[in-house]
This record gives C-alpha cells, structure tokens and sequence, in this order.
C-alpha cells in the first residue's frame, strides 16, 4: 500500500505532540497553508463497533487512493484515529477530545471525518468547528446535531462556536428515523402505539419526534415511558402497564444491549401479537441473538440498505475494494469511500483556494442532488442528509436481516 497516499510524512507524530497545547484557535487563527493538505478520521476501531468501523476507514482509503493522493495542485493525507476505549472498546470522549484537538491544531487538516456515535461527535464537533474545519460523519444521527428540533439546551448552536454550520452526516438522521417509523406503523396497520425510551439523552429526543408524528398521523399513543434497561433490571411494572394499554404496538428507542432484549423478550411473553419496533443503533447481531421467540415481532429501520439497492458505481467501488484488501465489503465501505469523495471534490471545486477551509466548506455545503455511490442525495444546509429511502430488517436466524425498503416521500 502506497506511502504517498496513506499519510504525510511525520503527520500523526506533529498532531500527537500538538493535541497537549491547550485550546484550540477560531477558524482565522490556523487556516491551512500550502499545498500538503490532511484528512482525519476518527471512528472507534476496537471494540462492538470495529468491523464498522473497519470498512469505513478502508472505503476513505480506497477513494483518496483512486485519486492519487492528489486534488489539483494538493497532496492529500490521510490520518485515521480510534475514539474507543482501549480496555472497554466503547465511547471514551478523552480519547475523541484527543482526536479532535490534533486535527484542530494541525495546521495542514483540511476535513475531520468523524464521529460514528453521536455522544462522541457532541464531544469533537465543538473543537473542530472552532477551528473552522469540515467535519463529516458517515453516522451521528442525534437531531441536536443539526436541528433545535426536540433538541437540548442551547442546541445545535452550542456545537458551533463560530457560529458558522461545519458538521454534514450521510445518513438519515433522527426526523428520517422517525419518518420512516411512521411509514413502517402505516404499513403494518398500527393504530395505537406505546413509546419507552431508555433515557439516554441521545435517543429520547427520538422517542418524542415518532410519539409527535405518529399523533399527526392518526396513531393513538397511548403512553410515552423513560425507563432503565441495566442489566438486571426489572420490567414487570413497565410490560404490564404496555399490555393493559391495548397498545399494538411498541415503539422502544434506546441501545440494544443485554437489558433492552430482555425488556423485548418480556413484553412478548406477556403479548405475542404486540409489535416491537425499534431504530438503526439496534441493529446489531448481538441483540438481535438475544431476542429468542420476540424475534418475530421485531422490525428495525435502519438507513442500511442491501447493497443491490445501490446505484451502479457502487458495485465499481466494492469491486475495488475486493482487490485491493483481499474481501468483500459491504455498504459501510460505500459511506466511508462517499465521505472521502465528497471532501475531494469540494477541495477540487474551490479551485485555487482549495487549501482554504472556509472555502472548502462552502464547495461542500454547495451540492446539491449529486450523484454518489450511496444513491443521488443533498446535503441540507443545516448538515442534514435529504434522503428519500429508509430500510426495515426482521430478525431472522438470530440475525439482522433486510426485510424492506420504505419510501420516505418528501423528507
């Protein structure tokens, strides 16, 4: 694998001795110069996430090294970061702060690709942004992010310290989660609905947009709980105020750890005709293993699609990808390679002034309705993906697996 491409010359070691200084400098403080520009990403590479998380980084690879490690009169560089607890493999926002202040004061960084999870991009967004620097997640889908929608205090405008919009995420976020839940719930006939959420912050401001929706839409909710899902917790109280309800369906937001499929496991012992519904983050094959006979109420959406649903040059791009690391990819791959592309070409838009990040940013937030390996989308200018497709898997073999595609009409 070529050198040339992979990392400038001394890169990760300046950005480590730089990620001690202190704060970091507004966007006119540490404006890029020169022609050597770098790319950092930054996803949890040990871990539940790391196979994600794998193929993202490869598809960056793979798209910097189709263009030659070049955009015009730029050399590009690329530096790959893990935000993940080396012990735990989950979220360690020291080590995201870390990996967001060396690319903030790492003067060549032209674009942050990052983070997967939105707690830690709540974390690195306000570093990057105060240093004027675009920042890309191929994930991230909490609407406080981008939206005052059912957001957080002051939010989104306390990730963006400039004041000026820097963050774009490539999937569907949280109103395209809850869009397609409400079309999921058309289609299966739901007409009265339980929510739970499991009261991380992260996720409850979707539990009350689909509560919200599902209302306009002529679904009665007929109750909208925050519980713990610990491991070892106790669900009877919660399941049997679900099953007085009449509820036909449940919709649950929250992770899909051990304490969230015993809660699933419970409401459908309690009533196996009770729909269980839940978002992308629970799509994991651990959970879903974990379901047992709940598993055939179980419908997740998820922004996942198949990969023949992709347009033809992504079948180009895994072809690539196969030759070149030795194994298929799936469609993380396409995410990671698209977000790759998306910063090279706005780097080529802006032309001379492609070493300029404000200029950058401005090529960036410019597209609109461009063809990709991920299908023709925009970028909002709030930062938030315009998709028109949603996916729906079933739990099938203790598995995660595509069911559907749904329409989300004029999201």
């Amino acid at each position: 694998m070529s050198g040339r491409w992979l990392c400038l010359a001394g890169l990760a070691a300046l950005a480590a001795s730089a990620a001690g200084c202190g704060g970091v400098g507004g966007a006119g403080a540490s404006e890029t110069a020169g022609s050597q520009l770098a790319v950092y990403s930054s996803l949890p590479l040990q871990g539940p996430l790391a196979d994600i998380s794998a193929e993202i980084v490869d598809g960056e690879k793979l798209a910097l090294a189709e263009a030659g490690g070049h955009v015009g009169p730029f050399t590009v560089g690329y530096v790959s970061l893990d935000d993940a607890d080396p012990n735990s493999g989950k979220l360690d926002p020291g080590a995201t702060a870390t990996d967001a202040k060396m690319a903030a004061q790492d003067t060549s960084t032209i674009a942050y690709l990052g983070e997967y999870d939105s707690a830690a991009t709540a974390v690195s967004l306000p570093l990057i942004n105060a240093a004027g620097i675009l920042q890309v997640s191929p994930a991230s889908p909490y609407v406080g992010l981008t939206s005052t929608l059912d957001a957080g205090q002051d939010e989104p405008q306390r990730f963006y310290p400039t004041g000026v919009r820097t963050f774009a995420r490539l999937q569907g976020g949280d109103p395209a989660q809850a869009a397609a839940q409400i079309e999921l719930m058309r289609l299966l006939g739901v007409r009265r609905l339980y929510v739970i959420d499991d009261q991380d912050p992260f996720v409850q401001p979707l539990a009350r947009m689909v509560s919200a929706q599902a209302e306009s839409a002529g679904v009665r909710v007929l109750g909208h709980d925050s519980i713990t899902t610990s491991v070892g917790s106790v669900f009877a109280g919660e399941v049997e105020k679900v099953a007085a309800s009449g509820a036909q369906a449940v919709f649950f937001a929250g992770s899909g750890g051990p304490g969230a499929a015993a809660l699933w496991r419970a409401l459908h012992e309690a009533d196996s005709r009770l729909l269980l519904l839940g978002s992308g983050v629970m799509v994991d094959d651990g959970f879903a293993a974990r379901l047992g006979a709940a598993a055939v109420s179980a419908y997740l959406t998820t922004p996942i699609l198949p990969l023949r649903s992709y347009p033809p040059p992504a079948a180009r791009v895994l072809a690539d990808y196969r030759r070149r690391f030795g194994s298929d990819g799936g469609a993380y791959v396409l995410y990671g390679y698209e977000a790759m592309s998306a910063v090279l070409d706005a780097i080529r838009r802006a032309g001379p002034h492609g070493n300029e990040r404000r200029a950058v940013i401005d090529r960036f937030f410019a597209a609109r309705g461009h063809g990709s390996v991920l299908g023709r989308f925009s970028i909002r200018p709030d930062g938030e993906a315009a998709v028109s497709r949603y996916g729906v898997d079933r739990v099938v073999g203790g598995r995660a697996t595509f069911y559907r595609a749904l329409s989300l009409g004029g999201y």
